[in-house]
Parts: C-alpha cells; sequence; structure tokens
C-alpha cells in the first residue's frame, strides 16, 4: 500500500473513531472488487456492526450488504435473477437456496465449520444478487474475531470459485 492509502487509512479511522485495521480491510475489500476511492464512513460503520454481531444472521449480513451494496437484493425467491461469477453459476434462487444459507450460518454460528470452509459455501452460494464477495469476506474477518490478515483473499476467490464449480456434480 502506498504512503498515501496508508495516512487515508489512518486518517479516517481517526476521523470516524475506528479501528485503522477495519477501515483498511473495507478498502482492501472494495479494491479487490474493483472499488477505487476513500471508503465510505457508511460501509466502516456497516463492517463494525456486523463484527459486533454475538451471532451471524441473515439480517445481519442483510444489513451489511444493503449499505456497501444499496441496489443488491437477497436471492430469496424464484423472481430473482440468477447469478453467474465468471466460469461460476450460482445455485439457482429461491427458498432451497435460503435454507442452504441458514444451514451454513448454523454451524457458522456453532463454531462447526472452519472460516475457509464457510467463505467457500458462502461464495458458491451467492445469496445476494451483488456484494457477494464483500460480505463474504466479511463473515470471515467475523469468524476470525475481527482480527485476520487479508493475504489470501484477492486471488483466492475466483480461484475458490473455478475449484468448487469443476467439482460439482
Amino acid at each position: 500500500m502506498t504512503q498515501f492509502g496508508k495516512r487515508l487509512i489512518s486518517s479516517l479511522a481517526d476521523a470516524i473513531s475506528f479501528d485503522s485495521k477495519i477501515v483498511q480491510f473495507q478498502a482492501e475489500s472494495n479494491r479487490i472488487e474493483g472499488i477505487r476511492g476513500p471508503v465510505k464512513q457508511a460501509e466502516v460503520e456497516a463492517l463494525s456492526e456486523l463484527l459486533s454481531a454475538k451471532e451471524m444472521t441473515i439480517p445481519v449480513l442483510t444489513g451489511y450488504v444493503f449499505v456497501i451494496q444499496p441496489d443488491a437484493r437477497i436471492r430469496g425467491h424464484a423472481s430473482v435473477p440468477g447469478i453467474r461469477v465468471g466460469r461460476h453459476i450460482a445455485p439457482p434462487s429461491g427458498p432451497k437456496l435460503m435454507d442452504d444459507l441458514c444451514d451454513l450460518l448454523i454451524k457458522v454460528n456453532a463454531d462447526a465449520i472452519t472460516a475457509h470452509a464457510a467463505h467457500c459455501r458462502y461464495e458458491t452460494l451467492h445469496p445476494f444478487t451483488d456484494g457477494n464477495g464483500r460480505s463474504g469476506r466479511a463473515l470471515w474477518l467475523w469468524m476470525h474475531k475481527g482480527d485476520a490478515p487479508l493475504g489470501f483473499l484477492h486471488h483466492f476467490y475466483y480461484e475458490t470459485l473455478a475449484a468448487l464449480q469443476e467439482r460439482a456434480p
């Protein structure tokens, strides 16, 4: 990261009284998605709120996604369009997808799944029409209690989707 970027993150964290690690995480997560420019205060607030949740739920995830990607919708109804990311085609929208997401969150909350496996499963489901990469990374960070490096996330995201697609029946 450039010196300017470090100063910008530090000044934003100071200005809004947030941990600079959270600001940096949101900035990096945005960059992975090709989103440049300063991190919005609302994004950092939404990530902080997600990280403070005692339990990971659909409303917690939805609250974060609707801040980072206001036009996104959860794919809980069959009428919501499906998602394709590169070669990955997410499961169809509808109640089964919501059941699968609920099952995943039950495992997450019971600490019955690793952060890596949860992240892979979440990204495979792609429960929102947009914002899945950033919300999946936020889920990963939440599972690490808000303290984890970003190192694996950039290339891992697309490589994981490709690998999971190849293994699909």
